[in-house]
């Protein structure tokens, strides 16, 4: 048991030691002061980098907010017009025409009838004959076509 309470008591001794070794050169205050700079440059660094991204999202805001204004404004200004235009003498006699088959005094109404599907499809057979003629020729006589006129 003596040898026991020796060790023990080395350890405790061993223990204090440590412990006072701590306070005296770890914890000492110009340790601290030394130690503590770090810290408080850390907490400064993480407050700036919070405050710069919170700046950013903010500032991305306004420009989303700047953005949505200058549409509404230009719908406002479009509405205006449209209004000047719906108040004119102009839309009301087209109106009156278009609505009331209204016509002006010399003036003659003709109904026409809708374009067919042959109507509107001639146009589209001339381009497409156009091409077929343009692929058949060579590029050195489409050059000369373009540039002489024969």
């Amino acid at each position: 048991m003596v040898e026991k309470r020796s060790r023990k008591e080395r350890l405790e001794a061993r223990f204090r030691r440590l412990k006072a070794k701590f306070l005296q050169e770890i914890l000492a205050p110009e340790r601290l002061v030394i130690l503590s700079i770090p810290a408080i440059l850390l907490v400064w660094l993480i407050g700036s980098i919070s405050s710069l991204s919170r700046n950013w999202s903010l500032q991305q805001e306004i420009a989303e907010k700047e953005t949505e204004l200058a549409y509404l404004e230009l719908q406002v200004d479009n509405f205006e017009l449209e209004n000047e235009y719906y108040s004119s003498e102009e839309y009301q006699e087209l109106a009156a025409r278009k609505l009331q088959n209204k016509k002006l005094s010399g003036e003659t109404l003709v109904y026409l009838p809708k374009n067919t599907e042959r109507a509107k499809s001639r146009y589209r057979e001339n381009t497409n004959e156009e091409k077929a003629i343009l692929n058949e020729k060579s590029n050195l006589d489409q050059w000369l076509t373009f540039l002489f006129g024969a």
